[in-house]
């Protein structure tokens, strides 16, 4: 089940508001699959089976000791009933393994290399967004190759990272920006373009 965020509310916000549901999911997913009611879930951790369904259901969130236990009486690795975290290579296994779920990646291997794919490689959100982030990436590099000055550059890069820190705002009007959301996208621009002007007109003093 993908929880996607239509509000327009702030990704941090939503993540935070949704992550009880998305743990909920992975611990109903598991608990099924190998074939345990959520009394004997509760039974093994110590918990009613209220506990556990209010668990599953997003209502409540399991502290990190809970979730602990949670995962050693199903079995499995506690990371496999968090959301990944991409700063190691575990993390970055399980992030593949939940977007193998919702958005059907898979590892494939051509002439000894491995690479990613979603789906069938050409249709679908992230086939979209990757579009997206490859066009940015091949404009991005074309630009720095015609540079020469080490500020040019760190310009371009600046105009690069911009568009990865505040994605998806440069597209929105391909996934349906509301009115809300494009005059908060322009008042951002806005500022921005503001003050790049105001540090290329301080640059020539």
């Amino acid at each position: 089940m993908i929880i996607e965020n239509k509000s327009g509310q702030d990704p941090l916000d939503f993540n935070d508001q949704t992550a009880a549901a998305r743990v909920g999911r992975r611990i109903r997913e598991i608990r099924e699959a190998i074939g345990l009611s959520q009394s004997e879930l509760g039974e093994r951790v110590g918990l009613s089976a209220d506990r556990i369904q209010k668990y599953e259901n997003g209502a409540r969130r399991p502290k990190s000791d809970v979730l602990k236990r949670i995962a050693a009486a199903l079995g499995v690795q506690s990371t496999a009933l968090s959301d990944p975290v991409t700063a190691n290579t575990i993390g970055i296994m399980y992030a593949c393994f939940e977007m193998e779920k919702l958005f059907g990646l898979k590892v494939l291997r051509k002439d000894g290399k491995l690479s990613l794919v979603f789906g069938d490689g050409f249709s679908g959100s992230p086939n979209d967004f990757l579009d997206e982030w490859e066009q940015e990436y091949s404009a991005y590099s074309e630009e720095l190759k015609n540079v020469a000055s080490d500020k040019g550059k760190r310009q371009i890069t600046l105009k690069y990272n911009m568009w990865k820190w505040t994605f998806p705002e440069a597209i929105y009007h391909r996934i349906g920006e509301t009115k809300e959301q494009k005059k908060a996208r322009i008042e951002k621009q806005i500022q921005q373009l503001s003050q790049e002007l105001s540090d290329l007109n301080n640059s020539d003093n």
